[in-house]
């Protein structure tokens, strides 16, 4: 067969043959069916195609039954199945076509002399159709009719037939009156011995009711089509006519129909217990839910019974408080309507919910909230004064700055007393419900009160912050609450979450009332320089209406949806470092510095407060805490080195601990006295060495002052100059604005080199190195600029600076000396360090009377303006303008 002779008869425009084979066989769509080919004709055909063509991706057949009785030439309207060839090839002693069934159950003419046409299209399709009579071949067909097969194969449907067609043709293949019945036999009844009693009709409607979810792709029979389908093929199934006219048919196999149906049965088992499961799950709910409603019911309608008998009934402390004339004032009427209508929704869910619960949880907060309530007031300004100096020691300055606030907060109380006395009701000893509170008419709300400046304590860890404030709520008789805002970086923290959330939960200052029980305690808001803004929010501006007395009357908290009056609570706040307050809040707030301690000032705190404290908390009697001054500075010098006395105190405490040991091992120990020599063995190796007042001989080494939100400390700055590129090195982990200084200090002495007695000195060859010791602390500040530029000179010009002088202060690209800050802790450094002269800016002398005496009385100030005044008094010997000592202050 060649290509010229396929080109004459029309080959390439028909490309589709019709294949006849013998079996009677039925065919599923969409699975793999062989069948033998015994015909020499067809044979020489398939083989002609392979070796010339080859079977592919588009090849198409058509296969018809053909009865052996029957000529080719006489057969019409058989049903033809469209198929995919996928080999062709020996098998045993006959030949074999593995195909894809794509299509099935159409007609097909076929062309015979009795229906051929004088047309110009079976004209073209006579010659075919002689030259396969010739040949005796194949049989042709009709175009248009394979194009029908096409648009009809698997390959073009979306509705692929169903599992269930397909099973119910294969029971039907072994019972025929299955098919009739299929919607009541018990199948599994009866072929599989199987107690599960299940329909056609129940089976379908469980397998389209999983059907979704079954994935594609899986290997097993009833879930993979394609292999379904193919298993299907495998069985010897009747041809439908044959069995309508009652032909003899195969039996199908057994082994593969027992094998389908189990399949099927540990499918449909799984889905019946699971379905068995969710029954039972959800009767269970079901007769909870309706027990409790019979419960819930049955408690109604007793409680109804005992109220119309005057049986008093068990009710909640809300439900007794809103029946008092009295005690129903301390909700607002907006927060009694909100519970009850809460009250009522809670009432019409499942209480097993999730939303009921959250409900009830917000009940609850609204109950437990002191809307109204508040403490009495009765406190003299005697009394404050007292209290002050009672549980501090020092600190005079800030003990009168308090002593001036809480004398305005008790003026203006008893000014508003008359008017406030009116809108008070008695609740119990000392507490009030305050009308004045939550008036629903804003007009008529109360505006005397709280229009103090709100108190920020400022000063290092361990000075007595957060106990100041605890005297200041002991001092007005009010409830002390601390909220810590350390490290809160998200909004709802201050305002609550929203109740929408799972797990919400009101902010720290609702909470802080709460815990308080009373409507105007004493709050402090504990390290407000530490929280963080991020992604979640600002908490700093959320701050901002808490601290504002004109806003927090209508404070609004996210969780409880209701605004809350905190006019009558006193916010005292703490930081430890005033720059890292949030500017925003710098605004509403006022100031107040807390300095480092003396040493004259640990010791008295250690003997009024600490070592009491430390006796009542270990049981100790006195006479085993025997200690002298000197020890205590010993302590003091070599365990801590602090602003505070924190640390002191947890040495105090080891202390004793040590000494119980001591008195539990040896009874027969009366008393303990704690000596300067036994401090190794009771708080081992010492920590801090006394600083040495060397006499340093060497230049460029100048001693500098550093202050820190932990307090003042000395520093050495380092110069030296050696060849090498023209370059400044800065080590000793300086931060940018420390950098800048010594690059100011460098540029400042390179400009004026001549002046400074250096101008031989080649900036273009040598490499100048500035270190600051203990590199691993990070330093940073404008207050080092005088130091470094000292430090220079000394270096470049190998001159040496007196030991016993320390600076500090920022200076200009023109030598101006600025202002700097922590003089106060500078000069306790200072001290510490035997310093005798101090230069220190102009514009600073005003801060000299912060300073105790006993510190400013062993240094002289040398206030300047200009540098040049620092480089003739050192490098040159001449006297400054001014030198301001407090010795015979101090005597």
């Amino acid at each position: 067969m060649s290509t010229k002779d396929n080109k004459n008869i029309g080959f390439n425009t028909l490309d589709k043959y019709v294949i006849p084979f013998k079996d009677i066989r039925a065919f599923f769509t969409g699975g793999y069916a062989s069948v033998a080919i015994s015909e020499k004709k067809y044979i020489k055909f398939l083989k002609d195609y392979v070796s010339t063509l080859s079977f592919t991706e588009n090849t198409r057949f058509a296969l018809m039954h053909k009865n052996a009785k029957t000529k080719w030439e006489l057969l019409v309207d058989y049903p033809v199945y469209y198929v995919k060839p996928v080999a062709f090839e020996k098998v045993g002693d006959h030949y074999a076509l593995t195909f894809k069934v794509l299509s099935t159950g159409f007609l097909i003419d076929v062309f015979s002399k009795e229906t051929y046409k004088n047309t110009e299209e079976d004209e073209r399709e006579k010659r075919f159709i002689d030259w396969q009579l010739k040949d005796n071949n194949i049989i042709p067909s009709r175009i248009n009719v394979f194009n029908v097969a096409e648009n009809n194969s698997l390959e073009n449907r979306a509705d692929i037939i169903s599992f269930m067609e397909i099973f119910k043709q294969a029971i039907g293949a072994v019972e025929r009156d299955l098919v009739a019945n299929s919607e009541d036999m018990l199948i599994f009844e009866r072929y599989l011995n199987s107690d599960l009693s299940i329909t056609f009709k129940e089976l379908e409607s469980l397998i389209h009711r999983f059907q979704p979810a079954i994935p594609g792709e899986n290997k097993e029979i009833l879930y993979n089509h394609t292999l379904m389908c193919t298993i299907l093929n495998m069985l010897k199934q009747p041809l439908y006519e044959l069995l309508l006219q009652g032909e003899e048919y195969y039996v199908p196999s057994p082994i593969l129909f027992e094998k389908l149906s189990a399949e099927l049965l540990n499918f449909i088992t799984s889905i019946m217990e699971t379905e068995t499961q969710i029954k039972d799950e959800i009767s269970k709910k079901m007769n909870e839910q309706q027990k409790e409603f019979i419960l819930r019911e049955k408690i109604k309608t007793i409680q109804n019974s005992l109220e119309k008998m005057n049986v008093p009934v068990k009710e909640d402390d809300y439900a007794k408080q809103i029946k008092n004339k009295t005690l129903v004032n301390i909700y607002p009427d907006s927060i009694r309507q909100l519970i009850k209508d809460e009250s009522k929704r809670i009432s019409e869910m499942m209480q097993s919910s999730p939303e009921a619960t959250l409900a009830k949880n917000y009940i609850d907060i609204l109950k437990k909230l002191p809307w109204r309530i508040v403490e009495s007031e009765e406190v003299s300004i005697q009394k404050v004064k007292e209290t002050l100096d009672e549980n501090h020691y020092g600190l005079d300055k800030v003990k009168e700055r308090i002593f001036e606030y809480l004398a305005v907060i008790i003026n203006q109380k008893n000014n508003a007393k008359k008017d406030e006395d009116d809108n008070l009701i008695p609740l119990d000893e000392d507490k009030f419900i305050d009308m004045n509170l939550f008036k629903e008419n804003d007009r008529a709300r109360a505006k005397k009160f709280n229009n103090v400046p709100i108190l920020t304590l400022v000063g290092p860890p361990g000075t007595g912050k957060t106990s100041l404030s605890k005297s200041i709520a002991e001092a007005l008789g009010r409830s002390f609450v601390k909220v810590s805002l350390g490290g809160v970086h998200d909004e709802s923290e201050i305002r609550g979450h929203r109740r929408t959330y799972v797990g919400a939960m009101p902010g720290k200052i609702i909470k802080g009332i709460m815990q308080a029980k009373v409507s105007n305690p004493i709050i402090l808001l504990d390290e407000i320089d530490k929280m963080k803004s991020d992604m979640k929010g600002d908490p700093a501006s959320a701050m901002l209406e808490v601290l504002d007395p004109e806003q927090n009357s209508h404070f609004q908290d996210h969780y409880l949806e209701h605004e809350y009056d905190l006019s009558k609570a006193i916010f005292i706040a703490t930081a430890n470092y005033y720059e890292a307050i949030p500017e925003a809040l710098l605004d509403r707030v006022e100031v107040i510095e807390l300095s480092s301690y003396t040493l004259s000032e640990k010791l008295n705190i250690a003997r009024e407060h600490l070592i009491p404290k430390v006796i009542e908390q270990t049981g100790l009697a006195k006479s085993f805490f025997k200690i002298d001054d000197e020890t205590l500075k010993y302590i003091i010098h070599h365990y801590t080195k602090e602003a505070g006395v924190r640390g002191l105190k947890r040495l105090l405490d080891k202390i004793a601990r040590k000494i119980v040991v001591k008195k539990l091992e040896n009874k027969n120990m009366k008393s303990f006295t704690i000596k300067k020599e036994e401090i190794t063995d009771l708080l081992g190796v010492i920590l801090f060495k006394e600083e040495e007042k060397e006499d340093i001989q060497i230049p460029g080494i100048v001693n500098g002052l550093a202050y820190t939100s932990y307090g003042g400390s000395s520093l050495q700055i380092e110069v030296n100059a050696f060849p090498g590129k023209p370059e400044i090195k800065l080590t000793g982990s300086l931060k940018e604005v420390m950098q800048e200084s010594a690059q100011i200090a460098l540029s400042y002495v390179r400009s004026n080199a001549e002046k400074f007695g250096i101008q031989d000195f080649d900036f273009e060859e040598n490499t100048i190195h500035i270190h600051v010791p203990e590199g691993a602390v990070p330093k940073d500040g404008p207050s080092a600029g005088v130091t470094f530029t000292t430090a220079l000179i000394s270096a470049l010009s190998k001159k040496v600076v007196p030991s016993n002088i320390g600076m500090t202060g920022e200076i200009t690209l023109r030598g101006k000396v600025l202002e700097i800050g922590g003089l106060k802790e500078k000069s306790f450094a200072a001290s510490q360090k035997g310093l005798k002269y101090i230069f220190i800016p102009a514009a600073n002398v005003k801060n000299l009377q912060d300073i105790p005496n006993e510190i400013k009385s062993e240094l002289n100030y040398i206030p300047v303006v200009e540098y040049t005044e620092i480089y003739d008094f050192i490098f040159k010997g001449k006297q400054p303008k001014e030198i301001i000592s407090f010795k015979e202050e101090n005597k």
